[in-house]
């Protein structure tokens, strides 16, 4: 399957450090930025050196073991080095100094997936919704 790579301008984002990730249980993982925000509703995974090192699953299936607190201790003060975004299924990677990257992946035909906003002048939201669209 082709994917086509965006044509939006993420460079209002780059260079922002992780300043927050949401540790509450059953809550959505979300995080800060320096000046955005991040929130994940659809499974997503975060890897350090080309391995997964926890999962959307992990945290679903073996909550005792896998948390949202699992995430902070790799991302908190980790740089945003760049973002890809694939905008025929809505799909987003974030990659962090350090060889890390969170991958998103849109899964719902009734849900939107996750919401990455920028504060400031530009006003930047990009929305992935139903389907595997976007609106920006």
């Amino acid at each position: 399957m082709y994917r086509k790579l965006s044509n939006i301008d993420f460079k209002s984002f780059i260079g922002q450090k992780v300043t927050e990730v949401n540790t509450e249980k059953n809550v959505p993982l979300g995080m800060s930025f320096e000046t955005a925000g991040l929130i994940i509703e659809c499974p997503w995974r975060l890897q350090v050196a080309n391995e997964i090192a926890i999962g959307y699953s992990d945290c679903l299936q073996s909550p005792k073991r896998y948390s949202h607190k699992d995430v902070k201790k790799v991302l908190i003060g980790k740089r945003i080095m760049n973002i890809v975004h694939f905008e025929d299924i809505a799909d987003l990677i974030i990659e962090f100094e350090g060889g890390i990257s969170l991958e998103l992946f849109h899964d719902s035909n009734y849900f939107e997936g996750w919401q990455l906003l920028g504060q400031g002048d530009n006003g930047f939201c990009l929305v992935s919704l139903p389907g595997g669209s976007y609106t920006y």
